[in-house]
Formats: C-alpha cells, sequence, structure tokens
C-alpha cells in the first residue's frame, strides 16, 4: 500500500526540465558576475611594452608631406624616383614604439609613448633654374645620402570592449608632436620655390601627431602578445609585447 504514494510523489520529465529552465538564467548570470569581478580584481593596474610597425604614415600623420619635384607622392616603407638621370630614393624598417599604459578597470586605460622612425634617403637631383623677366632662382643640385628621424612622443586612451581571463578586444587613439630631424646631405643649401609650392631646407621640424587604433587583439595576462591594425605614425600594422605588473 505504501509503493504507490511513494510513485506519485516522483516527478515527471516535464517537471524537471521545467525545473532546469528556471534555474538556466539564474547560474548564467552567476557565471558573468563572477568571471567580471576576478577580471577587475586581479587584472595589474600598469603595463610596459614594445612595437614593431610597418607601413607607417609618418608623413601624413604629422603634416610634413611636401610636395616634390615631379608630383609623385614621398611616402610608405620605400620608393624610388627617377627622372633623366635623376634619383631619388628611401627605405626604412618601420616604426619602434615603447609605451606605458595604467588600467582604470578592465575596460579604460591611458598612458603614452615614445616612437622613433628612420628613413635613410639617397638622392641626386637637378632643379632647374625657375623664375619671371630675369628673377627668380638659379639651378641647384642636390646630391647626398643621408637619414631622416621622426622622434615621437604621444599621449593615448584605450576602450577594451571585450576581455576573457586570456583574450581581449579593444580599440585606441593617440595624439601628441613629432620632431623631425634631416642630415644636410640630402637638403637643398636654400629654400626651393615652385610656382604651387617649396621644399624646405630646414634640418629641424616640429609638428603634431596622431595614431589610431582601429582594431588591437591581445592574449596573455601578465606576459601579453599584442597585434593591432591602425593609422598613423606607429604603423598601419603593429605587432608587440607587454608586461603587466
Amino acid at each position: 500500500m505504501q509503493i504507490e504514494p511513494i510513485r506519485a510523489m516522483r516527478a515527471s520529465p516535464l517537471q524537471n526540465k521545467k525545473t532546469m529552465k528556471k534555474y538556466i538564467p539564474i547560474l548564467f548570470l552567476l557565471l558573468v558576475t563572477s568571471s567580471v569581478s576576478y577580471t577587475q580584481e586581479t587584472m595589474p593596474k600598469h603595463e610596459i611594452g614594445f612595437f614593431v610597425g610597418v607601413f607607417p604614415i609618418i608623413e601624413i600623420a604629422t603634416g610634413m608631406l611636401e610636395p616634390n619635384h615631379i608630383g609623385e607622392e614621398k611616402m610608405g616603407q620605400f620608393y624610388h624616383i627617377r627622372k633623366d638621370s635623376n634619383f631619388e630614393k628611401m627605405y626604412h624598417l618601420g616604426s619602434y614604439t615603447f609605451s606605458y599604459n595604467y588600467h582604470f578597470n578592465s575596460k579604460h586605460s591611458i598612458g603614452g609613448s615614445a616612437s622613433w622612425v628612420g628613413k635613410h634617403v639617397d638622392i641626386y637631383w637637378v632643379y632647374p633654374a625657375w623664375g619671371f623677366w630675369g628673377s627668380g632662382r638659379p639651378a641647384i643640385t642636390v646630391e647626398g645620402s643621408g637619414w631622416i628621424h621622426y622622434f615621437t612622443l604621444q599621449g593615448n586612451y584605450r576602450r577594451t570592449y571585450y576581455r576573457t581571463d586570456h583574450i581581449s578586444l579593444f580599440f585606441g587613439v593617440n595624439v601628441g608632436a613629432t620632431l623631425c630631424l634631416r642630415s644636410k646631405e640630402i637638403l637643398p643649401e636654400e629654400e626651393i620655390t615652385f610656382l604651387l609650392g617649396s621644399i624646405s631646407n630646414a634640418r629641424y621640424i616640429f609638428g603634431p601627431a596622431f595614431h589610431i587604433t582601429a582594431f588591437g587583439v591581445e592574449t596573455g595576462t601578465k606576459h601579453v602578445f599584442n597585434m593591432e591594425l591602425g593609422i598613423g605614425t606607429q604603423g598601419s600594422l603593429k605587432i608587440g609585447y607587454k608586461y603587466r605588473f
């Protein structure tokens, strides 16, 4: 006589499913909350890093893109301009950046960076005499080899919009200033003027600078490996290592 009541007290499979559905949202919320609090509590506040970038848009990012003799853009990772017996060629090995960032929390951080881009230039170019009605400048010849150095200091803000214990996705913006130092061997003795522009012979040029990271991904907790896609002084593609403490 006692067997039947025991069977009646057993929950049906349908009731078990309904009970499980009630607890699934609660369990999911607990997991998310614990994961977020764990990340915020254990994530180091400070990080230092070193990065190498390719294809820095340094001339546009600093406003130092000058018009040239045949209207070709003197920018990029390398170029080789030739016209008759005249030529100018350039190469550089990318951008090198040291950075520091402070993390307020798992989403927002600010910091600063110092970067260098060096270009090697070989040039032989004869600029013909130019002027009107007997006035103007004589022909100028520029011949030599030397370097163009860009030293950049920037402050930055970074926003992390997705984070787990090992992977983060972010974007950021860098704003600062650049000092350009040019070897005198690759410069004209005086400023060369044209009808629609000029080529400066200044050895030192100072200007604003920017770099925008459109997409960044990093992996690791204390030892972090980083890759970024962007535009500006630090390279269109940038990879590096960061140490958090």
